[in-house]
């Protein structure tokens, strides 16, 4: 019975590393898509109003 305790408790903590490094790749990614869009966005608003 210990065996099986001890089973669940190494799988759950595997998951929630898992989990962990999952989350960390989306908010990598998230932060290096917005920052792209921001960088984006700014150049042309730069280029917009050097038009007028």
């Amino acid at each position: 019975m210990t065996a099986i305790r001890k089973f669940i408790v190494v799988a759950a903590g595997a998951t929630l590393v898992e989990y962990a490094v999952a989350l960390l790749v989306v908010i990598i990614v998230g932060s290096a898509t917005i920052s792209a869009l921001a960088n984006a966005v700014g150049t042309e608003i730069r280029e917009t109003t050097s038009a007028f």
